[in-house]
């Protein structure tokens, strides 16, 4: 009689651990709601920056918020899609922000944009004389953070910084960027 209430004593315990064991966490996607000054754009240019016959001139920077990057890649892609870009128009519905800036040479600014409703990256175009898509388009995604909110984890679109380095010919990468500025 004894191992029979064992056993049941054992199983019924069982239960309970079970019963009482959470159901995995589920993580709550982010809402790319709205959001002042969540994009930080640092621009430093070169003395020499968009140099051509061997003078420095402006460069015009078109900024913008996408809800996809395909559309964006594509252009890029694309035999005329470089000027098309430079346009700094909604040039398919996965654009939720344009903006057209003008860089002068030996410039160091930075340029605050408000986050639109839905956008989740970031594209640039720089309008280099000599247009190639690898130095004058970036792409960035927008982070995502994680906050413990209650049972179950909430995230949320972070702030994004990005720092363009301007050369002669092109947008550096952070890594080639000589400590003086200069080339």
């Amino acid at each position: 009689m004894m191992p029979v209430i064992r056993i049941l004593f054992s199983l019924s315990m069982a239960s309970l651990l079970f019963a009482c064991s959470s159901a995995p966490l589920v993580k709550q996607p982010p809402e790319w709601n709205y959001e002042k000054a969540a994009i930080s754009v640092h621009f430093v240019s070169d003395p020499q920056l968009n140099l051509f016959q061997m003078q420095a001139h402006s460069l015009i920077i078109c900024l913008y918020q996408l809800r996809d990057p395909n559309g964006f890649s594509q252009l890029v892609d694309e035999k005329d899609g470089l000027p098309k870009l430079l346009d700094c128009s909604r040039f398919d519905p996965s654009v939720t922000y344009a903006k057209r800036l003008v860089v002068q040479p030996n410039q160091d600014a930075t340029e605050l944009l408000d986050r639109t409703e839905g956008a989740k990256f970031v594209g640039i175009v720089a309008g280099y004389y000599v247009l190639q898509k690898d130095s004058a388009t970036r792409s960035y995604a927008i982070p995502v953070t994680e906050l413990a909110k209650g049972s179950a984890p909430v995230q949320k679109p972070g702030k994004l910084g990005i720092d363009l380095h301007l050369g002669p010919q092109g947008i550096r990468p952070s890594t080639e960027v000589p400590k003086s500025g200069t080339p």
